[in-house]
């Protein structure tokens, strides 16, 4: 018998979409009434009433930020150390991410920050090492340099989940037993 830990759960309404940090990437899915679900541009996949359905849904992605430009379209450089020239990160252009502080005392300025729900995606890679993306931290008093002392801001990969005509209910899964 297979067992489930359930890491999150989100309800989506008819013919809404959802962001969230992906954490394991596998999700259960269900719906009170039959719907659809459908993770980033993927295909949408049928979810019948009362029967709930477990999917793969994308791989979690994580780095450390170790400098930010602050601009309309703000540049991460991604590494433990400004002089990291190599690549990074795992992740692509097209990719939805979260920018976290990684604390309850930050040291990056707020406007470099976005929220898994902002629905912020990569734009292009600059070398290996740095992304561009559509978050606006023109507004930032600074660019951001990583201290070396104290936890380091994050970029997490996130996914877009859009419910059917239905509501939905996304449960991220880990799988413990079985």
């Amino acid at each position: 018998m297979t067992v489930l830990n359930v890491i999150s759960t989100n309800a989506i309404s008819g013919s809404a979409s959802e962001y969230q940090v992906v954490k394991s990437g596998f999700y259960r899915v269900s719906a009170t009434s039959a719907s659809t679900v459908q993770f980033g541009a993927g295909p949408a996949i049928q979810v019948f009433a009362n029967q709930p359905v477990l999917l793969k849904g994308g791989k979690p992605g994580l780095a450390k930020i170790a400098k930010a430009v602050d601009d309309a379209t703000a540049d991460y450089q991604l590494g433990t150390t400004v002089d990291e020239r190599r690549d990074t990160h795992p992740f692509a252009v097209g990719d939805y991410i979260a920018v976290v502080d990684n604390s309850t005392s930050p040291g990056i300025n707020a406007n470099f920050l976005s929220a898994a729900t902002a629905g912020k995606k990569i734009t292009g890679l600059i070398q290996g090492h740095t992304i561009q993306t559509d978050i606006d931290s023109s507004s930032a008093s600074a660019d951001y340099t990583y201290a070396y002392s104290g936890p380091q801001a994050l970029v997490q990969r996130c996914v877009k989940i859009t419910a059917g005509s239905a509501a939905i209910t996304v449960e991220e899964v880990q799988v413990v037993g079985g």
